[in-house]
C-alpha cells in the first residue's frame, strides 16, 4: 500500500473483497485497491487515495474534480446526490455519481460512491490532507455494494504516526 499523508486502518467489508496491486491494475494514484468477487459481469472496485492540498480547494471542488475524472471515463455522467458532514477541523463530503461505461466490450450503467475527508491545518487554512474513498460498481450491484461500502467506511480510522500519542 502506498503511504497516505495520514495513515488509516480499516477492514474490508467481507471475504469477497481482496486487496490488489493498484499499479498492476492501472490505477497508479490509488494507495489501496480492492476488488469484489462474486459477479460475472463486473468486479466492483474500492480505492483509497490521498495527498496534501495547498490550494485552498473546498471539498465540493474536490468532488467536482472527481466528477470530471469520471466524465472522462464514462458517458452521461451526473451527480446523483452530495452531502457534507463532519466539523470545520475534519470535514467530509459524500457523493454518488452515475454514468454509462463500456467495460470489456459490454455497456454498463455505473455507480460511483465517494467519501472525501479532510484534515485542515489550523495554522495554514489553505493546506489540508485530503483522503478520497471510492467504490465503483454497476447500477444493479449498488444495493449490495453500497451497503458494503458503508460498512467499510464505518471501520476507517486515522492512525497516529509512530512517536505521536493517540488521542482518545
Amino acid at each position: 500500500m502506498r503511504p497516505l499523508p495520514v495513515p488509516v486502518e480499516f477492514r474490508l467489508p467481507g471475504p469477497e473483497w481482496a486487496g490488489q496491486d493498484p499499479d498492476a491494475l492501472g490505477v497508479p494514484t490509488a494507495a489501496f485497491l480492492a476488488l469484489r468477487s462474486g459477479w460475472a459481469d463486473y468486479s466492483p472496485v474500492l480505492t483509497i487515495s490521498g495527498g496534501w492540498r495547498e490550494d485552498g480547494v473546498t471539498l465540493e471542488q474536490v468532488g467536482d474534480e472527481s466528477l470530471e475524472v469520471l466524465a472522462a471515463q464514462a458517458s452521461d455522467v451526473r451527480l446523483v446526490e452530495r452531502s457534507r458532514h463532519g466539523s470545520d477541523r475534519a470535514p467530509a463530503l459524500t457523493q454518488l455519481m452515475s454514468g454509462t461505461a463500456v467495460v470489456d466490450g459490454a455497456t454498463h450503467e455505473m455507480r460511483q460512491g465517494q467519501v472525501v475527508t479532510a484534515m485542515v491545518d489550523l495554522a495554514h487554512p489553505d493546506r489540508a490532507i485530503v483522503v478520497l474513498y471510492t467504490v465503483t460498481c454497476t447500477a444493479s450491484q449498488f444495493d449490495v455494494v453500497g451497503r458494503e461500502f458503508q460498512a467499510f467506511m464505518a471501520t476507517v480510522k486515522p492512525v497516529a504516526p509512530p512517536g505521536v500519542p493517540a488521542k482518545g
